[in-house]
């Protein structure tokens, strides 16, 4: 073969690289995404929301508390732009409202004594909405609401390290004994069984709890609950703490109850009627984005790098946050709310000159605004 020849080849090689290049990358974004909104724009005219609500209340977000620097949003995604083939409406479910029942404050009661507190540890009165017992030699204080269950138990844990055995739990069984846990005193259903959890390892050093990353360390692990519905994950006010969350431990003693075993539980739980599901039109996620980029979105997380899960939130300084994901998800409260709603959620990071910078987690609403009762829409301050 001549050079002549191999030259032609060669650039006849060149040629159809050049063309297979250019056709990958019209198919891969101008084609494919174009035909997944035809598909869509058609599917969406075939079926026509349901509105069988009206208008929905307004979410209520819990902000952050940040420092007074006014943020730059950047996207930050592997495609440089925002997602595609999200849906045009999504379904709209109905909490289940309290109803009252005269086997409530029973029912209180026989969670307290599961959970390790007696008679003698009540401090409140039986006649009030809200039951609370203390237990003083543990320093362990329980509060129940009896309206909507929401379920509250600390520890103080100081100087309390050596009744929690190193290497005695590990992340799975953590979530096995925090399920049944919960599930004794009804507040896991299909919707969490259907979820996923997230765990922190803790170990004590001195009086203070700290994450671990050595499992022959671990003393306690933090499991946060969350649950899902039509796929969709169900978040809360702060998206990295479930609305079903606590410290679990191998029990000291199983026959002997006490509060040392399930140190600290924070439960909020309504009950969500999967039947009773509507769909309403949600916004696009450009018009979502363009909302947030211009400050309009509420900082719900902000996770400084290296901070301790066990320790308190202490408000970040951000000068840039650089989106890096976007993504639907459903939004509920310990507040009963009447439906349970799509939002959109924005995840990243946040950098600042001189500052190691973090992780950062943005809500916004996905309903429609047309669909939505006007008002006061104005974010509750999160006190830590």
């Amino acid at each position: 073969m001549n050079l002549t020849r191999v030259s032609a080849l060669f650039k006849k090689s060149v040629k159809y690289f050049f063309l297979f290049v250019v056709g990958y990358y019209l198919l891969v974004y101008i084609v494919i995404p174009g035909s997944s909104n035809i598909i869509q724009s058609v599917l969406t005219r075939k079926q026509p929301p349901v509105l069988t609500y009206g208008l929905l209340d307004q979410l209520s977000f819990v902000e952050k508390p940040v420092g007074t620097t006014k943020p730059e949003y950047l996207l930050n995604t592997k495609t440089g732009k925002v997602p595609t083939g999200l849906p045009s409406q999504m379904h709209i479910y109905e909490f289940k409202p309290f109803q009252y029942s005269y086997l409530a404050g029973k029912n209180a009661i026989s969670d307290a004594e599961i959970l390790g507190f007696t008679e003698k540890d009540l401090v409140s009165d039986l006649k009030g909405s809200i039951y609370v017992w203390k237990n003083s030699p543990i320093q362990s204080t329980l509060s129940i609401e009896i309206e909507s269950r929401q379920l509250t138990l600390t520890t103080d844990l100081a100087g309390k390290g050596l009744a929690f055995t190193p290497g005695s739990i590990n992340a799975k069984n953590a979530i096995s004994i925090g399920q049944n846990i919960l599930t004794s005193i009804g507040r896991f259903d299909k919707t969490y069984e259907e979820g996923y959890q997230t765990t922190r390892l803790g170990s004590f050093q001195g009086s203070k709890l700290y994450e671990s990353s050595d499992l022959y360390e671990t003393q306690v692990v933090l499991v946060n609950y969350y649950r899902k519905i039509d796929d969709y994950q169900i978040l809360g006010p702060d998206p990295e703490k479930g609305l079903l969350r606590l410290y679990a431990r191998k029990p000291m003693n199983i026959q002997n109850k006490t509060p040392l075993n399930n140190p600290f539980i924070e439960a909020s739980y309504w009950e969500i009627v999967p039947t009773s599901k509507s769909s309403y039109p949600i916004i696009p996620v450009k018009e979502a984005w363009n909302a947030v980029k211009s400050g309009k979105g509420v900082i719900t997380n902000v996770t400084p790098k290296g901070a301790n899960p066990f320790d308190t939130y202490v408000a970040a300084d951000m000068e840039r946050i650089l989106i890096d994901n976007i993504y639907l998800a459903y939004y509920e409260t310990p507040k009963y709310q009447k439906y349970l709603q799509p939002i959109y959620v924005f995840s990243g990071t946040y950098t600042k000159i001189g500052d190691p910078g973090g992780y950062v987690i943005i809500y916004f609403p996905a309903v429609s605004g047309q669909y939505i009762k006007q008002g006061n829409s104005a974010p509750t301050p999160a006190s830590k």
